[in-house]
């Protein structure tokens, strides 16, 4: 039952729900040719941020990188709307330990909205977060960046308020300048969030399985294209430290290969100084050998390794 204070501020969840209600009409009342350019633009960087760095990076590790790459991507996720890094790799770490189980915090057998994204809802004390953060994102927790980011995160978003509706309004006034805040935040969150969200509730009712988890995780390909990838999520579950969560050859995902293009960049500068290699040892899992192997080591030797998990969650 929903009595004690929220798990996110009061602010930050009416933030959330205003974004809900007033995506659509403003998108309505305040169309312009350059709204959906940063809206397209913002959609596939800050869900970037969300696939590439809240998920695969910072919460399962399936590739390495530099400190200040980690940051970045943590930065660019934060925009997504989604909560700050602790705060989404202590839930997901923990949806991944209790995944379909009663202390899931996001399992559709609790309903599909729920799943969805009224969990965000839940409550729970200050103390109840702080042991939750303590046991599933101590590695984030005891960063000051990331901290700086907890305790920040609304401030962020309030700020590319400001930005987007000064830049349109020098560029075409205030008709503009609303347009640009409408498709470059609002619309674009909302697109963003339900992509997310839809991996928690859609992934966990219907699709088809590669492998036979506990969970009731499945693979969907209209989540996978929506999200860049997240939807082959009975592959996640199954290898949850692979950097590729499309294993089959028709399982497009557009998040590793961002990854690959990073790595493959990283490699070529690191070929001329090696502390400019930023992206290495993507962890890769093969369907056809159950293991994972590394691409772009740092050592430059493609080394194989029985499975394992960064976590064991």
């Amino acid at each position: 039952m929903l009595t004690k204070k929220s798990s996110r501020s009061n602010f930050s969840l009416l933030f959330l729900s205003l974004v809900q209600i007033a995506a659509i009409p403003l998108a309505i009342l305040y169309p312009s040719v350059p709204g959906f350019l940063v809206l397209v633009g913002l959609y596939l960087f800050t869900g970037v941020g969300v696939t590439v760095g809240y998920h695969r990076r910072l919460c399962h590790h399936s590739f390495e990188a530099n400190k200040g790459v980690d940051y970045l991507l943590a930065l660019v996720g934060m925009l997504s709307g989604e909560g700050p890094p602790i705060f989404w790799v202590a839930f997901h770490r923990k949806h991944h330990q209790y995944s379909d189980l009663p202390q899931d915090p996001h399992s559709p057998r609790d309903g599909f909205w729920w799943a969805h994204w009224l969990w965000l809802f839940q409550k729970c004390d200050r103390q109840q977060l702080g042991t939750l953060y303590l046991k599933y994102a101590s590695d984030l927790l005891g960063d000051r960046f990331y901290q700086f980011l907890e305790k920040t995160y609304i401030l962020w978003h309030i700020g590319s308020i400001l930005f987007f509706f000064l830049l349109g309004y020098v560029w075409g006034g205030i008709y503009l300048g609303v347009s640009l805040v409408t498709y470059g935040v609002v619309l674009r969150m909302l697109m963003v969030l339900h992509a997310t969200w839809m991996v928690n509730s859609i992934c966990h009712c219907w699709g088809y399985r590669n492998y036979d988890t506990p969970d009731r995780s499945y693979n969907n390909w209209m989540v996978a294209w929506l999200n860049g990838g997240e939807g082959w999520h009975n592959n996640h579950h199954h290898a949850s430290a692979a950097v590729n969560h499309g294993q089959y050859p028709w399982e497009f995902d557009f998040s590793y290969w961002v990854i690959v293009f990073l790595a493959a960049v990283s490699q070529w500068l690191g070929q001329i100084r090696p502390e400019w290699q930023f992206v290495r040892r993507l962890k890769c899992y093969s369907y056809k050998t159950q293991s994972y192997h590394y691409r772009f080591p740092k050592s430059g030797s493609c080394k194989r390794e029985d499975k394992q998990e960064s976590f064991n969650y």
